[in-house]
């Protein structure tokens, strides 16, 4: 089944020579099985289809194209928000990951511990935004609704 099928989306008209838009018209035509890891890490950059590249990640958590580990960095650069009804799952991707990633997966020392330093940054960022979560749900009753409403403001000071 197409991509447009399942999340029924229209076929977009595309100007001549915009790339993202031929890009997005031919992602959504292909099955599933038909997806790359180039469609996976562009699809996440643009905020779309995120929960695909999350079932991907589980099958190979170093899913990359020119480096083991690109599709996860390449999550760990999406907002959080986008990844809300996710992040259960990609915790515990990550959870198994770092309890069973072993050196023999990588080139060298210094990529392996590259990646556990991402893994370990990934779970921070989700253990931080369920913190802050629960916070803000709570923010009138602690703060008297003093607490800034923006969340990656508190986190990542942006």
């Amino acid at each position: 089944m197409k991509l447009r099928d399942i999340y029924q989306l229209p076929q977009g008209e595309v100007q001549e020579d915009y790339a993202l838009g031929e890009w997005y018209n031919t992602l959504i035509n292909k099955d599933i099985t038909e997806l790359d890891i180039n469609d996976l890490c562009r699809m996440t950059k643009q905020n779309i289809f995120i929960e695909l590249a999350i079932g991907f990640l589980k099958l190979n958590p170093l899913e990359g194209d020119v480096y083991d580990g690109q599709l996860l960095e390449v999550l760990f650069s999406v907002d959080m928000e986008k990844i809300t009804e996710q992040k259960e799952l990609l915790k515990e991707i990550l959870m198994d990951v770092k309890e069973n990633i072993e050196m023999d997966n990588f080139m060298s020392d210094e990529d392996f511990n590259e990646y556990k330093d991402l893994v370990d940054k990934f779970l921070t960022k989700i253990n931080l935004y369920y913190y802050l979560d629960w916070l803000y749900a709570f923010q009138g009753f602690f703060f008297g609704g003093y607490l800034v409403s923006n969340k990656a403001n508190i986190i990542f000071g942006v």
